[in-house]
């Protein structure tokens, strides 16, 4: 791990959903720049962790049963998942098309929703620059 500030910490998390053990006994920490993968089978917990990062698992009967998850300081998995999206937790869903209908824009000013509108124009130029390809 980076010697950097800890921005998620997860200790000894056991999820479950209702009387079934998704996962048992996950740690990990992620630090300021880090880039962290969960890798692993089909069934092996990936998707779990991750929504019980972000606290969607309530809205599948699942719940963090044991442990708890931090977010630079703060625990975080017993909060709304509208609260987490404020301090800039949120999951994108694979494959759902969750907003499949809205213009390219729309998508990035939709995801820029809980900042308001500061520097919500250069922060667009910003990336488009960087993929410009999403401003045709």
């Amino acid at each position: 791990m980076s010697s950097g500030e800890v921005l998620l910490d997860i200790k000894d998390m056991e999820v479950s959903y209702g009387s079934i053990a998704a996962i048992k006994g996950i740690s990990l920490q992620v630090a300021k720049g880090e880039i962290v993968t969960i890798l692993g089978a089909n069934g092996a917990g990936k998707t779990t962790t991750l929504k019980a990062i972000s606290n969607l698992l309530r809205a599948e009967r699942g719940d963090v049963t044991k442990g708890h998850i931090e977010f630079r300081g703060q625990r975080i998995d017993r909060l709304n998942p509208s609260e987490l999206v404020k301090r800039g937790i949120c999951q994108v869903m694979e494959g759902r098309h969750c907003f499949q209908h809205l213009t390219v824009e729309e998508n990035l000013l939709t995801g820029a929703y809980t900042r308001g509108g500061a520097n919500l124009d250069a922060d667009l130029e910003k990336v488009y620059r960087y993929f410009p390809r999403l401003k045709e």
